[in-house]
């Protein structure tokens, strides 16, 4: 083939891919939108709240509790202003719970936010889980009473409590999104993943 020749191929060859990617973006302009619109229907990824024990906008009230190292804690009731607190609810026995705990720790850490693990297990299946994790024996209630008035029959379980005691937000976490659900529910007022559907314009 003489180069003229062989030139032609080449510029029709190219024109060729420009025609093809010319066509492929009102193909990917619409994927986009069609993948938008995905998105806006779907539903945030929240904690599971279960049907137990007192709802998201009840007070909790104070309840004088024995920690691991024998010193005695409030759980619930009014605490300094702007003090948000994170009942976390695990067992040494839930593999679950030994997951979340390093997750919770830096999630609580990076949001200012006052954690206090509780628990219903043997207090050397509970100790092994403040060894193992660094976590603070008098920030540890292991009692199962609590659980009750809690309506916790699941873990790992939270609560995030503001500093009136009231309960924001609370439900079944497995991973740093569900805490950050939780904080969510704070700020827009919505107790849960329902909640927020409920609330939302029915789309066309």
């Amino acid at each position: 083939m003489d180069q003229p020749a062989s030139m032609t191929v080449l510029a029709w060859a190219q024109a060729l891919d420009w025609l093809l990617l010319l066509a492929l973006v009102p193909v990917l302009a619409l994927l986009f939108r069609r993948m938008r619109h995905l998105f806006a229907k779907v539903a945030p990824v929240g904690a599971l709240m279960t049907s137990g024990g007192p709802s998201p906008g009840q007070t909790l009230p104070a309840h004088p509790l024995r920690a691991l190292d024998g010193t005695m804690l409030t759980v619930g009731g009014p605490r300094p202003e702007g003090t948000r607190t994170l009942l976390l609810f695990v067992s040494g026995t839930c593999p679950i719970s030994r997951k979340m705990l390093p997750i919770a720790q830096d999630f609580v850490r990076r949001e200012a936010i006052a954690l206090l693990c509780l628990g219903d297990d043997t207090d050397a299946m509970q100790q092994d889980l403040v060894a193992r994790f660094g976590l603070v024996p008098s920030r540890f209630v292991n009692d199962p009473e609590i659980g009750r008035i809690l309506g916790i029959d699941k873990l790992p379980f939270a609560l995030l409590l503001d500093a009136s005691g009231t309960i924001v937000a609370k439900g079944l976490v497995n991973n740093r999104e569900h805490l950050e659900s939780l904080v969510v529910a704070g700020e827009t007022g919505h107790v849960s993943v329902q909640s927020y559907l409920d609330a939302r314009p029915h789309a066309a």
